[in-house]
């Protein structure tokens, strides 16, 4: 007896021979539906356990505020940053010191070939003439203490120190951001790894799926009413079904290893994660004017550059001052070992003015230097200020489509798992074709990939909207 062949020209008279063959498969039938009762009891039973485990065990999951925490504290790029802003606000105070009196202590020993001495030519006294006049030793110790500060600079001092100021909170700027950008990495990680986690659930459930399909289409070929081709369509599936189960828990093992490097754990370490089950989203009547009057107010490379430009143009102004007069006093205390003096120590004091009139041109040059530094900068933040624009905007529509994405899913499994039902009691009584329970079965493995996207999708596309906006 040749095996009927599931085919639209064959579906009546496979009816019709399953209805003969009714009685004789009566038992056959009851069996089998014991046998997916006890499977479905089972299924539950594993389900309920698992919950139990991830009730028992979910005070120890690590929660993203955990990854964030954990993670900033070792990551050596924000490390650096923070270096970074420690070595400006050192230049800071370098800068102010300019402000403050300079002590300095000299001492020497001084020792000529032969003593010092002047001559004579006094024409009163002519006798004298070309006598030669010790006035120092030709051995001598001197040393002294000197005081000086800054009276007058032309703003050379104060547009030093505001430009110093300036570049500092550039560098504070500079490591925030380094901070929200790698918040959203590790975000980024932290919900690969959940994903890449669903995503091995699903195929696993997949192969069970056509593993149990492949066991009932194998008993009706034996029995006479499954053609071969059913057999053969059911097993590739299943081959094909195990090959995504290979990538997917290889995609999981990559994912874990990405997140455990950010945490500084052997890439190998398995973590308990807390799972999105209903991620919070901004409300979707979020104003996008306000996104983005928060990023223009908020993004840290607008205020970095917004910095720089003020450092360099402060900048400009301290070297053009040099141009200036430069008023300052200076005092102190010397003493010169000579026998020939009266007085070989005492207190002094003065004021000094330095006022250089022609350099060639150096001065006008840097600073010029500087004021074309200060303008490329300004460009580059009005540059960032229209692509910080365009990415709000971009953020705020990913956004919406997920919230939008969330609202169908759910629905979309429901159905998913009747048509499967539905396709597998339709084949079982010889009303449908084999390729349509197949269908059904990649259509809800489909139907469970897509909601678990929408989730993680909506969570992620929350955290890039934070960060477009400058609060993350």
């Amino acid at each position: 007896m040749q095996n009927p062949v599931f085919s639209l020209s064959s579906v009546s008279n496979l009816t019709l021979t399953t209805v003969n063959a009714a009685r004789g498969q009566r038992n056959l039938n009851a069996k089998k539906n014991l046998k997916a009762g006890k499977l479905r009891s089972f299924a539950r039973s594993l389900i309920y356990i698992n919950l139990a485990m991830l009730s028992a065990h979910s005070w120890s999951a690590e929660s993203l505020q955990q990854a964030w925490d954990l993670a900033l504290q070792r990551d050596h790029t924000l490390a650096a940053s923070q270096y970074r802003q420690q070595s400006a606000q050192h230049q800071v105070n370098a800068a102010q010191a300019n402000y403050f009196p300079k002590v300095a202590l000299e001492t020497g020993y001084l020792r000529t070939e032969y003593e010092p001495a002047a001559k004579l030519n006094i024409p009163a006294l002519p006798f004298l003439k070309g006598v030669a006049l010790p006035f120092a030793q030709d051995s001598a110790y001197y040393g002294g203490v000197t005081v000086s500060a800054p009276i007058f600079t032309s703003g050379k001092i104060s547009s030093g120190v505001a430009a110093a100021k300036a570049m500092a909170d550039a560098t504070a700027a500079h490591a925030n951001l380094t901070r929200s950008e790698l918040k959203l990495a590790i975000a980024q990680s932290y919900i690969a790894v959940l994903r890449a986690e669903h995503a091995v659930m699903v195929t696993t459930s997949y192969i069970s799926a056509v593993q149990r399909h492949e066991t009932d289409v194998q008993e009706l070929f034996e029995h006479g009413y499954a053609a071969k081709h059913d057999l053969l369509a059911t097993q590739v599936t299943l081959a094909n079904a195990r090959q995504l189960g290979l990538q997917a828990n290889n995609a999981l093992d990559l994912a874990r290893a990405a997140y455990n490097r950010w945490m500084g754990r052997p890439y190998e370490q398995v973590v308990q994660l807390q799972d999105i089950v209903n991620p919070t989203a901004i409300d979707d009547k979020t104003n996008l004017g306000v996104l983005l009057t928060s990023a223009s107010e908020q993004r840290q490379e607008l205020q970095e550059l917004s910095k720089q430009g003020e450092a360099y143009k402060s900048q400009a102004v301290s070297v053009r001052a040099g141009h200036l007069p430069q008023i300052g006093i200076s005092g102190g205390y010397s003493k010169l070992e000579n026998k020939y003096l009266a007085e070989d120590k005492g207190w002094w004091v003065g004021v000094v003015m330095k006022w250089d009139l022609f350099d060639g041109g150096l001065i006008r040059q840097q600073a010029s230097v500087l004021a074309a530094n200060a303008q490329a900068v300004s460009e580059m933040e009005q540059d960032t200020r229209e692509r910080i624009a365009l990415q709000v905007r971009q953020s705020w529509l990913s956004h919406q489509e997920a919230n939008a994405r969330m609202q169908l899913v759910n629905k979309a499994v429901e159905q998913a798992d009747e048509s499967l039902a539905l396709a597998r009691e339709r084949y079982r009584s010889g009303l449908a074709p084999n390729s349509e329970v197949l269908d059904a079965e990649t259509s809800r493995l489909q139907a469970y990939s897509n909601r678990d996207n929408a989730i993680y999708d909506r969570e992620l596309s929350r955290l890039q909207l934070q960060h477009a906006a400058g609060s993350l």
